[in-house]
């Protein structure tokens, strides 16, 4: 029960505070502000009460690997994510509108880049880092990526025009994001995947995240008159789609193949 509750309290003062500040006060600074405190929360916790080194979070401090880490992750959130939105667009989900490649949205975009990363690594260090090998350590793996999850799945509650498909697509997202945890033993991939996953959401196809819209993008596409949710997510953006669900469904089919295949080596 404290597990849930330390966690829930934490992501709530992120997540919902994140896009709080982006509708009410447009203030990128204030999202550093809030992330970092966030995060350094909880690094004091496991510092001080749980008297664990980070390492145990996932962190690595070898500057390649991490490097790679964050390259390979992103790559993955991108193609993922793009995945879903080509195929809502072909199957008639999505309308293509127009693009806008000005200095002041590229400015913009790019200076959000590390913002994402932050927002997503805050979330990532508390649900993968740290709650998912805390459960892991008192129950089975299975339950400790099906609790973990599903929690972080029933946060979103919270979020607008939030649906049925919308929170079971982001479960999904957890069960990927977990899974990636396990095959990389690192907090930066993760946390990369997530980061580009919603920076290509909101900034580059111009889609709302998780329901909420978060300023300008270099792509704009927008949900096709009359089409069915079910492609398009609605409202809640192509999370909320079972497009979405399937391209997750898939990677993480994949990853448990990638997983078995190493245990079997």
């Amino acid at each position: 029960m404290g597990i849930v509750l330390v966690s829930s309290v934490l992501y709530k003062f992120s997540s919902y505070t994140f896009f709080e500040f982006i509708n009410l006060f447009n203030n990128i600074y204030g999202e550093l502000g809030t992330f970092s405190f966030s995060a350094f929360l909880l690094l004091i916790w496991v510092k001080f009460v749980e008297k664990r080194p980070f390492s145990e979070l996932g962190f690595s401090t070898k500057f390649k690997r991490t490097l790679w880490s964050l390259i390979k992750g992103w790559s993955i959130g991108f193609i993922l994510f793009s995945i879903s939105v080509i195929t809502a667009y072909i199957l008639g989900g999505l309308d293509f509108h127009s693009y806008d490649v000005s200095k002041a949205t590229i400015f913009y975009v790019v200076t959000l880049l590390p913002f994402w990363l932050i927002q997503s690594g805050t979330e990532e260090l508390l649900t993968r880092g740290w709650l998912l090998p805390l459960i892991n350590h008192r129950f089975h793996l299975a339950v400790a990526i099906g609790v973990s999850s599903t929690l972080f799945g029933i946060l979103h509650l919270v979020n607008a025009h939030v649906t049925f498909l919308s929170i079971v697509s982001i479960i999904c997202s957890g069960v990927l994001m977990s899974l990636y945890m396990i095959k990389s033993g690192n907090i930066w991939s993760v946390a990369a995947l997530h980061g580009a996953w919603n920076f290509s959401q909101g900034n580059l196809y111009g889609i709302a995240v998780s329901g909420q819209k978060v300023g300008a993008s270099l792509l704009h596409f927008t949900v096709k008159e009359n089409a069915p949710d079910w492609i398009s997510g609605g409202a809640f953006g192509i999370e909320g789609s079972l497009i979405s669900i399937f391209v997750l469904l898939a990677a993480i089919i994949y990853l448990l193949w990638l997983i078995k295949t190493e245990e079997t080596d």
